[in-house]
């Protein structure tokens, strides 16, 4: 029980001096692997996958993922979205306008991004098979019917 107690408290100790380090929001950015943009109707489905190191890992099981929080505003600060999970190694978006509706038709104009994604893969509605780009700092133009 003691060594519990011990491993804790050394686990604790790093994590608080994890801000100083590279576990510190702000500076350091979000290394996003893979975003997957999933469109609906108006609205859309971000999953973006991203890879934070060993010690922030430690410090977002230990205190939560609200210190990634401003990392992901900084990233997507050009979209209306609200967090609906946000772990250690990915987040699920739900952004809202992404797209206008037009005869029918659904349009989405690019987007900047606060970031360059390493892979972005879109779903489209209909399309059997997503569309995969690499090295984006903006989203795609993209049309389609729901």
């Amino acid at each position: 029980m003691k060594n519990l107690g011990l491993i804790l408290f050394i686990a604790l100790v790093f994590a608080s001096l994890l801000p100083l380090t590279e576990g510190a929001s702000g500076n350091r950015p979000l290394d996003i692997t893979t975003l997957t943009i999933k469109f609906d109707k108006t609205d859309a489905e971000f999953t973006i996958n991203y890879d934070l190191g060993t010690m922030p890992k430690m410090y977002i099981l230990l205190f939560g993922g609200n210190s990634i929080q401003p990392r992901i505003k900084e990233v997507f600060s050009n979209f209306d979205y609200e967090v609906l999970k946000m772990d250690q190694e990915k987040a699920l978006l739900k952004v809202k306008n992404i797209s206008r509706n037009e005869k029918g038709y659904y349009l989405h104009d690019s987007v900047q991004l606060g970031a360059t994604i390493n892979t972005m893969i879109i779903y489209i509605p209909g399309d059997p098979v997503p569309t995969e780009y690499f090295g984006l700092n903006t989203t795609k133009d993209t049309f389609y019917r729901q």
